[in-house]
C-alpha cells in the first residue's frame, strides 16, 4: 500500500513540477482552464466535453514528456549537439501537433454552440473595418515582438530569436489586406510574398520553422484581433 501511495506522490510532484518550471505549460493549463469555462457556460453534451477533455489532456501530457525529453538530453548531452538539437525538436514538434489537434477540437465543438447573432455581429464588424486599421495593427504587432524577443532573450531584435519578425510583419499585411481587398488575385499574391520571406529567413538561418510559424500566427492572430475590435 505504502509504494501505491508512494506512486501517486511521484506523479502529483512531476505534474506540480512541470507547471512550477514550464511557461508552455502554465499557458496550456490557463488556456484549458478557460475553454472548459466556455464549455460549461455553453451546456455541451457530454461526448463534446470528453472530447474536449481528451484534446487537452494530450496537450498537456505532450508537453510533459517533452520536459522530461528535455531533462534527459541535457544530461546525457550538457555540451551543444545536432543530436540532442534534434531530440528536442521532435519534443517540441510533438507539442505543436497535439495543441492543433486540440484547437480544431475546439472550434468543431464549440462552433456550433455559439450564438449566431455573435457571429453576425462579429462579421459585420470586420466588413465595416478601414484600411487605416492596418497601421494599427502592424504597430502593434511589432511591439508583440519585440516584448517575445526581450522575453525570450535568443538572438537580436531584428536578426534571429524567437519570434520571427520580419515573418509576423509580413503575415500581418497578408491578414490586412485580406480584410480590405475585395481581389482574391491580390489577397493570394500577397500571401505567396508572405511565404517567400517566411522560407527566406529559414533558408538564410536566421530562424528555425517554429519561430517563423510562431511569427506567421503572432502576424495573422494580431491583426485578426485589431479588425475585430474596431
Amino acid at each position: 500500500m505504502k509504494h501505491f501511495v508512494d506512486s501517486f506522490n511521484y506523479a502529483i510532484a512531476g505534474v506540480v513540477h512541470g507547471l512550477r518550471t514550464q511557461r508552455n505549460m502554465q499557458v496550456h493549463l490557463l488556456a484549458a482552464v478557460l475553454v472548459i469555462f466556455i464549455s460549461f457556460n455553453l451546456k455541451l453534451e457530454r461526448i463534446e466535453l470528453l472530447s474536449i477533455s481528451f484534446a487537452i489532456a494530450l496537450v498537456l501530457i505532450a508537453e510533459m514528456l517533452n520536459t522530461a525529453v528535455e531533462s534527459i538530453v541535457n544530461i546525457v548531452s550538457p555540451e551543444e549537439s545536432s543530436v540532442a538539437k534534434i531530440a528536442k525538436d521532435i519534443g517540441a514538434g510533438a507539442v505543436l501537433i497535439a495543441a492543433i489537434n486540440a484547437i480544431v477540437v475546439g472550434y468543431t465543438v464549440i462552433y456550433n454552440h455559439i450564438p449566431k447573432d455573435i457571429v453576425k455581429t462579429t462579421v459585420k464588424k470586420v466588413e465595416a473595418s478601414s484600411s487605416h486599421l492596418s497601421f494599427s495593427a502592424l504597430l502593434l504587432v511589432i511591439i508583440v515582438v519585440i516584448v517575445f524577443k526581450a522575453y525570450t532573450k535568443k538572438g537580436t531584435y531584428l536578426y534571429g530569436g524567437m519570434p520571427s519578425g520580419h515573418t509576423a510583419v509580413a503575415f500581418s499585411i497578408w491578414t490586412a489586406i485580406a480584410f480590405i481587398s475585395q481581389s482574391l488575385v491580390v489577397t493570394s499574391l500577397v500571401l505567396i510574398l508572405s511565404l517567400i520571406v517566411a522560407i527566406e529567413r529559414i533558408r538564410v538561418g536566421a530562424h528555425t520553422f517554429f519561430e517563423v510559424l510562431f511569427g506567421a500566427i503572432i502576424g495573422i492572430l494580431v491583426t485578426v484581433i485589431v479588425f475585430q475590435w474596431k
